[in-house]
């Protein structure tokens, strides 16, 4: 038979069988953990470990069969989660005279932006926010990896309404279990209150529904190629980075701006920028690039989950994925570097330009957010 570890005897009606498992079910991850290489009996013994309560990541027979045949890899990032007990909640927020009607705070012990108080009868609380809720987006952007002081600014900057995704202590330790991001959830729900089981999406016509376990690879694993030209607004984008540390990606994508009329969104991730690969560029390299290009700018980007699937398959992602014929660019020569007058020059223009350096802060920081913060800026009512 075939290599792995199968689900059988699955009792209908019983927890198992509740939670979704089925009858030859390949199991592949036991508590986020990929146990493929793993014995029978150490699968055992690692669910036994587990207590009362453990997730596992299972594909079906047909999925399986897809997906091997196309020889990529099958990981957490194209799962469903509607099987799950507990879910993510969705806030939307209408302000009223005194604002939302609650408090946002960011606790250095645990990480993530927590909601403080929440006034009796405000906006917040109708909608059904709660006390020690943690936001894990804004408006669809998961900002788990932002400062403070970003999540905040990005609530402002909504006009008079605001969509929240947020989760309570036990789905956010549910969703931690499985070492999965609700992101997902957000993925899966965002257009559909319905999402397709794994064979019902495997037939849906092209273009296939984004991010549906199980949709078609070879339609959706393509990145993107966005062409744009400056206005008096600039791009309509930031590039978002850490100092020193490799990769980039997009965020602020400004609604109707030359970046979202050329199809680039928010989490975004940059691999090329005028024909030239930045993945392993700092961030100070791909902004000096993207302020050589003059009015006009060509990149190559990817949502997070195909850049991720294409390189755990170990595809390399050029335009040639796209499936089009390209004509030779000329690639933008070396600039020598700037001297203290060119930088303060360069500064100036940044506002214009758009892609953004984070704050010294913020650029300082580790993805826990463990790092220290400043006095005020831990809680912000809103």
């Amino acid at each position: 038979g075939e290599p792995g570890l199968f689900m059988t005897q699955v009792d209908s009606g019983r927890v198992a069988y509740n939670a979704g498992v089925r009858n030859e079910d390949r199991l592949l991850e036991v508590n986020g953990e990929n146990i493929e290489s793993y014995t029978h009996d150490e699968v055992v013994e690692k669910i036994k470990l587990g207590g009362k309560s453990v997730m596992f990541l299972l594909v079906d027979k047909e999925t399986d069969s897809f997906y091997r045949n196309k020889k990529n890899k099958i990981g957490s990032w194209l799962a469903t989660v509607k099987f799950l007990p507990l879910q993510p909640r969705f806030i939307n927020l209408t302000k009223g005279s005194n604002g939302y009607g609650f408090l946002l705070k960011e606790d250095p012990g645990q990480g993530g932006h927590f909601i403080g108080e929440v006034d009796k009868g405000s906006p917040a609380d109708k909608a059904g926010l709660r006390k020690m809720d943690r936001v894990v987006a804004v408006n669809g952007t998961d900002v788990d990896k932002c400062s403070h002081k970003q999540v905040v600014d990005w609530i402002r900057l909504c006009d008079n309404t605001c969509s929240f995704l947020v989760v309570d202590k036990d789905t956010d330790q549910m969703y931690k279990q499985g070492k999965v991001s609700p992101m997902l959830f957000w993925e899966e729900m965002k257009g559909s209150n319905s999402p397709p089981s794994y064979t019902e999406a495997l037939s849906l016509p092209a273009p296939a529904q984004k991010s549906m376990a199980g949709r078609d690879k070879t339609e959706e694993l393509r990145p993107k190629l966005c062409r744009m030209e400056k206005t008096s607004a600039g791009y309509g984008f930031h590039l978002n980075g850490i100092e020193g540390v490799l990769g980039q990606y997009i965020t602020e994508v400004v609604k109707g701006g030359a970046a979202d009329k050329a199809g680039m969104e928010n989490d975004d991730v940059v691999i090329e920028v005028n024909g030239e690969n930045v993945e392993q560029s700092t961030h100070a390299e791909v902004v000096n690039i993207i302020r050589r290009s003059g009015n006009t700018l060509e990149m190559l980007v990817a949502r997070q989950d195909v850049y991720k699937q294409l390189k755990a398959t170990g595809v390399k992602t050029t335009p040639l994925l796209l499936g089009e014929t390209f004509k030779g660019k000329t690639r933008t020569a070396e600039s020598p570097k700037p001297n203290r007058k060119e930088e303060k020059q360069q500064q100036e223009e940044e506002d214009e330009a758009r892609p953004e350096t984070p704050p010294q802060q913020e650029r300082q920081r580790t993805p826990s957010v463990s790092s220290s913060l400043s006095e005020d800026g831990i809680d912000e009512r809103l």
